[in-house]
């Protein structure tokens, strides 16, 4: 299943499981140098950690993203539209960030599912394993 909100980039489809990114403009309030690695991993590395941490983001994302997509199709005007996606972008950006992943890190993880089998099929696993089930359209 795919996720859209109109013209909000905080929530494109990423992959099968319906992924959605989240923007780097939302999250303009994080400090611009990246913060220190936890451990020494190579870049473009996803630690079991890392991906435990999206499934659970991406739960909070696509839920979100089912709440936000009506409101937005049914805004009265273009500012209350502009408003909603704010506020929908807003909330992503903090679901993403209290699941204890950047959102540089979700979009990286996110981007990647689209072509690597394997990382969907762990993105699962982890799914399953914290008893996350994404909403249905």
């Amino acid at each position: 299943m795919r996720y859209r909100l109109p013209a909000l980039a905080a929530s494109a489809a990423a992959f099968a499981l319906g992924a959605a990114t989240v923007s780097q403009a939302q999250t303009s309030t994080e400090p611009t140098s990246p913060p220190p690695a936890a451990t020494a991993e190579a870049p473009g590395t996803i630690t079991d950690d890392q991906v435990n941490s999206f499934a659970i983001a991406l739960a909070q994302v696509s839920a979100l993203n089912q709440k936000f997509t009506p409101q937005i199709q049914g805004a009265a005007d273009d500012t209350a539209r502009t408003e909603l996606q704010r506020q929908a972008a807003t909330e992503m950006a903090a679901a993403v960030q209290a699941s204890g992943i950047s959102a540089e890190k979700y979009n990286e993880i996110a981007q990647a599912a689209q072509t690597d089998t394997a990382l969907r099929t762990r993105i699962g696993v982890a799914m399953q394993a914290n008893g996350i089930e994404l909403p249905a359209n």
